[in-house]
């Protein structure tokens, strides 16, 4: 499908296929318009996870990039799979029935009541790619992927991220008091007494900050 769907002078090529979402994500900012993209192993857009280089999750980030005019296929073992979100976001469902024969559907939102729902288009059919060297870079990428131990570390919870930037919020503004404090007291001569009201501070932690 890649093939057929990419219309950019140079064509699909291997380059265009990832097997991890930010990896993904990241070829929309890298190949032409109209081009088409895969990402395999489709299963690990899940929305209870963000994107640890970005924060945030994979149906928002999805639905930013398509006005890049790409065309993206996401392979899933089961449609089962796809997050509501993101099959919002999706306009085809493309089910391979046998190898070399897959049935298209068009997908549909009911007017009223919201849910998806899908219509037949056609049954297309494509010769044997066993022998091409982008079906076998797909195959060498996910055997790497089921290989790599630091699999999944790209990813981490919503939650978790939260906590990391909150804490490092606290870190920054705490650093930015304690300059403020050792400038006040070692270069302005203020007294200790005077300024820890202000910071919600003991006169003993200003000095403690002001002699560190």
């Amino acid at each position: 499908m890649g093939y057929i769907c990419d219309t950019t002078d140079s064509g699909f090529s291997k380059e265009k296929i990832a097997i991890d979402p930010p990896e993904f994500f990241g070829l929309y900012g890298k190949v032409p318009a109209e081009s088409a993209v895969v990402l395999e192993e489709g299963e690990q857009l899940d929305p209870r996870r963000a994107m640890k280089n970005e924060n945030v999750d994979a149906s928002h980030t999805w639905a930013k990039e398509r006005v890049r005019e790409l065309i993206a296929f996401v392979n899933l073992p089961s449609p089962e799979m796809i997050d509501g979100r993101l099959e919002l976001l999706a306009d085809f469902w493309i089910n391979i029935e046998i190898r070399g024969r897959a049935r298209i559907y068009q997908k549909k939102v009911h007017r009223t009541k919201g849910y998806v729902y899908y219509e037949t288009m056609q049954v297309f059919e494509w010769p044997n790619m066993d022998k091409s060297e982008t079906f076998k870079m797909m195959g060498r990428q996910k055997q790497d992927h089921i290989d790599d131990k630091e699999e999944g570390s790209n990813w981490i919870r919503k939650s978790k991220v939260d906590e990391m930037l909150e804490k490092q919020r606290k870190e920054i503004e705490r650093e930015e008091r304690d300059t403020y404090i050792r400038a006040l007291v070692n270069e302005c001569g203020l007294q200790k007494k005077d300024i820890a009201p202000a910071f919600d501070l003991s006169p003993q932690r200003v000095g403690q900050i002001a002699r560190e």
